[in-house]
């Protein structure tokens, strides 16, 4: 398979409506799980931060392959953070809390997890399996902000919550078996494409678009038929993932691109007749791409070099709203983490210099070396930007 020529395409709103789709509606969204479809309204009015925030992690893909990593019975759902491996993934600056916007944690809500400070959400959210109303803020303690609601496929949610849990990876409980992954998730159109076909006619004729729409280097449209594609939970061969990984790269989506190469090594063999043109399109994009959002380390990566890389990546302080000890805090961590990536370096290097490896391994090993290297460079960067920030409120 060939990657895609690149071309100069104008974001605008009349090339998308020329793809044949509705334009796209911003507050309702579909999520893919390995046990079925759930359907999500946002309340990007009574809660636009945390709107916003969930929407740009999933445009970039980021939520792809995470898993429900906490799961309490008769309580709550997690998930947005971390991926099969349980290993954590890298996220944004935090953002302010809401949860003073009406809105209650009463069964089939969303709500943004958080640490024991207000303003600390980032990429994980919980599904509320009963009324959690103490969950609430007051006019005197911020609590956890509702930004969604199920529409459809509470279902699904319900089944999540009933696996058997215990621990697992760095987790001491709480964690489901089987573990339950997002596979896909995009916006709803107003309008449901070929609505009457049947869903497989349908799926079908979607791909037909998709095909068609490159061989006419239409990526953009492209793209946002692969959206409606994912809307639709339609199953992602590894043909596919190649192929939505291309488009995403030449239209300058890269996080969703690695996003693409990562679910496709997850599932084509090194056999694959587009595996090398994988390899090639993720050494393009990780200089670029990987610091925004990281490959999960292959289950080769980690039986090859496993105690050498790093398990998480420190949350950083928002200089809106954080106070100078919390960025003094936050300078701590980020020193402490550039440390451990050092070591990091140290070890991946050195073994990369077993003699007995292959030249896969090696070229793993060295992938791993400078993926370590650019996420320390947007750490650094992401704080400094975080310092200017808080410098300017003085």
């Amino acid at each position: 398979m060939s990657v895609p020529t690149r071309a100069t395409y104008a974001l605008c709103s009349g090339l998308l409506a020329a793809s044949g789709l509705p334009l796209a509606q911003a507050t309702d969204v579909a999520m893919c799980t390995d046990m079925g479809r759930i359907t999500i309204e946002l309340f990007d009015e009574q809660a636009p931060r945390h709107a916003a925030n969930f929407l740009r992690y999933m445009d970039q893909g980021f939520y792809t392959g995470t898993v429900f990593h906490r799961v309490i019975e008769g309580f709550v759902v997690q998930g947005g953070g971390h991926n099969r491996d349980l290993r954590s993934k890298p996220v944004g600056p935090p953002i302010a809390n809401e949860s003073m916007n009406g809105l209650s944690n009463v069964r089939g809500t969303i709500a943004a997890a958080r640490t024991d400070d207000p303003d600390s959400a980032t990429s994980q959210f919980f599904f509320n399996v009963a009324d959690n109303t103490g969950l609430d803020g007051s006019p005197t303690t911020p609590g956890y902000t509702v930004f969604a609601r199920v529409r459809g496929g509470m279902d699904v949610v319900d089944e999540i919550a009933e696996l058997p849990t215990g621990p697992s990876g760095t987790f001491g409980e709480d964690v489901p078996k089987p573990l339950v992954a997002i596979t896909a998730m995009a916006r709803l159109r107003p309008e449901q494409p070929f609505p009457d076909l049947s869903p497989a006619q349908r799926l079908e004729a979607i791909r037909e678009r998709i095909t068609a729409t490159i061989d006419a280097e239409d990526l953009i449209a492209a793209a946002d038929w692969f959206n409606a594609y994912h809307a639709e939970c339609g199953e992602m061969t590894a043909d596919l993932r190649i192929t939505e990984a291309t488009v995403r790269m030449v239209t300058d989506s890269k996080p969703a691109a690695v996003t693409a190469l990562d679910e496709y090594f997850r599932i084509a063999s090194p056999q694959h007749a587009s595996y090398e043109v994988a390899q090639a399109l993720y050494e393009m994009l990780i200089p670029d791409g990987a610091a925004d959002i990281i490959a999960a380390p292959s289950a080769a990566l980690a039986q090859l070099a496993g105690e050498c890389l790093i398990d998480d990546i420190p949350e950083l302080p928002n200089g809106d709203a954080a106070t100078l000890e919390e960025m003094l805090d936050g300078q701590a961590a980020v020193r402490e983490f550039l440390a451990r990536s050092e070591d990091s370096i140290d070890c991946l290097d050195d073994a990369s210099k077993a003699r007995n490896l292959t030249d896969e391994q090696r070229s793993l090993l060295i992938r791993a070396h400078n993926d370590t290297v650019d996420v320390m460079e947007e750490v650094a960067a992401t704080f400094n930007e975080q310092i200017g920030i808080f410098r300017e409120r003085e």
